[in-house]
């Protein structure tokens, strides 16, 4: 089997309805995803949900939550921990009420809908907002690496360009085989390439000799059945759906879905699995690494990219758990612990 390098990405975010309380959705969750993954000498990369974190800190409501984001992800830094950008659209322009809800137009949850100067100007500032914190730590930070709020790149070819013009060298929203057809929400990966990764110049599903690095999520397929019992199991557990304290709602521009199980059942038919340690129990996790990795054994002469997703909201005590099984599992196995920038470093070292 070939040699292979995990990168643990977490979206770091509360939901996308701009609903849940930091601290609880995303600062305690992170702490904890942080601390298993330091058990194994293993770094994670924080997808910072920038446009999110600049609206809340210009809300004097939400100022001294947005300055504890903050510190958290300065010592994330300092930890060894990586951080990347992650944008939700529907920020922009968003307000809190009178009651201290978020008021969001979420008929802007698609990065791929805006016009050009807008994607540029979201990715611009979210890049600038990210590295003003990291670089008043780590003055040699880089942000290249992008995943899109919701996965929805697609059309991706004006997003692929606005991000090659602002020099950033990689993309992690695709997910091979998954497709959501909700209205506001759509996505479509089931035609990606059986690549461990490749280069866009505009489709994210079609590999070019030169572009940006796509760089995707680990999928695989397992028997239906299985999944099923995956999901009603997470449903089942009383620690397990949301990370504990976190509450909030997954409203988007297609309506209200039900928790966790809900939002999992939007991406896809049964049995097309992400490597999402936050709602997948461990053996499910070994098994999705297991088929990614049997089915790229000698494609490529470098490690191998194994892309792993959470999502800090959902990150509860039966996550916890899972994750660090998996990350015993992995260390047994001879599978080293990177970040994207680290990857692409030894790769252009070789």
């Amino acid at each position: 089997m070939a040699a292979a390098q995990l990168i643990l990405s977490v979206d770091y975010e509360v939901f996308g309805d701009g609903s849940g309380e930091p601290r609880h959705c995303v600062q305690d969750p992170a702490r904890r995803i942080m601390q298993v993954a330091e058990g194994f000498d293993a770094p994670v990369t924080l997808f910072v949900d920038a446009a999110g974190f600049a609206m809340m800190e210009s809300e004097l409501r939400s100022v001294c939550s947005v300055a504890a984001i903050k510190a958290q992800l300065a010592a994330a830094l300092e930890r060894g921990h990586d951080l990347q950008l992650h944008l939700h659209p529907q920020w922009e322009g968003g307000r809190m009420d009178a009651e201290g809800e978020w008021q969001l137009d979420l008929s802007r949850w698609r990065i791929a809908d805006l016009s050009d100067g807008e994607i540029r100007l979201l990715l611009k500032e979210g890049r600038t907002w990210l590295e003003d914190l990291a670089r008043s730590r780590q003055p040699d930070y880089r942000c290249i690496a992008f995943r899109a709020g919701g996965w929805c790149i697609q059309p991706s070819e004006r997003v692929v360009r606005a991000l090659r013009k602002l020099d950033f060298l990689v993309d992690s929203s695709v997910a091979p085989g998954m497709r959501n057809t909700t209205k506001g929400e759509w996505l479509d990966f089931t035609k990606a390439p059986k690549l461990p990764y490749w280069m866009t110049r505009g489709d994210v599903c079609t590999p070019e000799k030169k572009g940006l690095y796509e760089m995707p999520i680990a999928t695989a397929r397992i028997d239906p059945v299985r999944h099923m019992r995956a999901l009603v199991a997470v449903k089942g557990r009383p620690d397990a759906g949301f990370a504990s304290g976190c509450e909030g709602s997954y409203r988007g521009p297609g309506g209200t879905v039900s928790g966790v199980v809900g939002r999992l059942a939007k991406l896809s038919k049964l049995g097309q699995v992400m490597l999402d340690f936050s709602s997948m129990p461990s053996r499910v996790l070994i098994d999705v690494s297991r088929k990614w990795l049997k089915q790229f054994d000698g494609v490529t002469d470098v490690p191998l990219p194994l892309v792993a997703i959470g999502h800090t909201k959902n990150f509860s005590v039966a996550s916890e758990q899972s994750l660090a099984e998996y990350l015993e599992w992995a260390s047994g196995e001879g599978i080293a612990f990177t970040t994207f920038p680290a990857w692409l470093d030894a790769l252009n070292a070789d």
